[in-house]
């Protein structure tokens, strides 16, 4: 149970998004405002949600889980019933923000949580099927949105995301426990604060691991910010077909999750990373091969399903491997990974914008420099281990 606790606590504020994505044109229509106001409302939670870890995850450190948990839900309860009751573009807007920063506790302190009850290699067992069931939850969300608005008003998306705020602080008062021990709490005050940042990214390895992830995890935004043009008006596919090959990359990540979670309990988290660091290298230059050279749709979509399946390897054991390293203050830590993962992504799916990425060959060149540049910073926390190599080789 508690596993589902937890990939519910993740997937809340991701479910905020996904549901809501359908509705962008009913909540325009509604408010009578333009366009570019409505998708303020998303570049809000985006917002809010990255930043907002940084204050739960001192929050967390200091007062434990759960009391900073309760707040956030609650927060989250509550803007969502404010964003059906407001009048006023702006007042949503400023709503959806307060959503995102009660959202945003669950993903922050769920990976604490993690790192606080579990050694390496059970935290990244752990992980990998957390992430496989919280990600069932953003898959799934758009279609619950369309289905909704077939039926009924955009408002009644928020009025699902109200009551599934209630089911999550139930479950996490009655199941949830405290696992913050009382001897690592931290003071809660600004200077305290700095202190504990400034100890944790001082922290090489860690600071490797963390942007090396975050360049990585970026692909995915690149791929949903760009895919739908690509796939729909260069490639031909239909709205179902796009549908459906979505779904099947996005089913890539849950398998190897799947695997993953076996995988961990017989080989070592940090082994099965670098392999996977390799082979989604790899398969990140034969997509960027494909894209360039025109290949056919086929080649192009086996070659980023299989760069996009490598992330179920990979998020679960870096996390795990980051985490680690501040068991007593898993709060600050997961605050700090969680930031940056958002930072990278905003500007990556940013480029996508900005380069105008509606071929398969920018895109695919966009979606590979990610876990090629990830790749290449993860190589720096094993410099030494190749200048060893090197030497038995011969070439120093």
């Amino acid at each position: 149970m508690l596993i589902w606790v937890l990939a519910f606590m993740s997937a809340l504020a991701p479910l905020a998004t996904d549901m809501y994505l359908p509705a962008l044109k009913e909540v325009q229509r509604s408010f009578n405002t333009t366009e570019s106001l409505t998708q303020l409302s998303i570049a809000a939670f985006f917002i809010a949600f990255s930043f907002g870890q940084l204050v739960y995850g001192p929050l967390s450190d200091a007062f434990g889980r759960k009391k900073p948990l309760y707040i956030g839900t609650l927060l989250y309860v509550f803007a969502s019933i404010a964003c059906v009751s407001v009048n006023s573009i702006y007042a949503f807007i400023f709503f959806r923000f307060v959503q995102a920063l009660g959202g945003c506790s669950g993903v922050v302190i769920a990976r604490a949580v993690i790192n606080d009850k579990f050694d390496v290699k059970e935290g990244a067992a752990v992980l990998a099927i957390m992430m496989m069931v919280g990600a069932l939850a953003p898959m799934l969300a758009p279609t619950l949105g369309g289905v909704v608005l077939e039926y009924l008003t955009w408002k009644f998306i928020f009025w699902l995301l109200f009551v599934f705020g209630l089911i999550l602080f139930c479950m996490i008062i009655i199941f949830l426990p405290e696992t913050s021990k009382e001897e690592y709490r931290i003071k809660f005050n600004l200077p305290s604060i700095i202190d504990n940042y400034i100890s944790i990214i001082k922290d090489r390895r860690f600071v490797i691991y963390v942007l090396s992830f975050s360049c990585t995890l970026a692909c995915i935004f690149v791929y949903i910010t760009g895919s739908s043009f690509v796939f729909r008006e260069h490639f031909g596919l239909s709205a179902q077909m796009f549908g459906l090959v979505f779904g099947l990359n996005a089913m890539g990540g849950t398998i190897s999750s799947i695997i993953n979670a076996k995988l961990v309990r017989t080989y070592s988290p940090y082994h099965i990373l670098q392999i996977a660091f390799f082979c989604m290298m790899i398969f990140a230059v034969l997509l960027i091969i494909s894209g360039v050279f025109a290949l056919p749709f086929l080649l192009f979509e086996i070659f980023l399903f299989l760069t996009m399946a490598m992330i179920g390897f990979i998020a679960p054991n870096i996390t795990v491997l980051a985490m680690s390293r501040f068991k007593k203050k898993s709060g600050s830590a997961s605050a700090i990974l969680g930031t940056t993962q958002f930072a990278v992504a905003g500007f990556a799916s940013f480029m996508v914008s900005i380069l105008g990425a509606n071929h398969p060959a920018p895109l695919s060149i966009l979606i590979g420099i990610c876990p090629v540049s990830g790749y290449c910073i993860y190589l720096l926390i094993n410099k030494r281990n190749i200048k060893k190599l090197k030497k038995k080789l011969g070439f120093i």
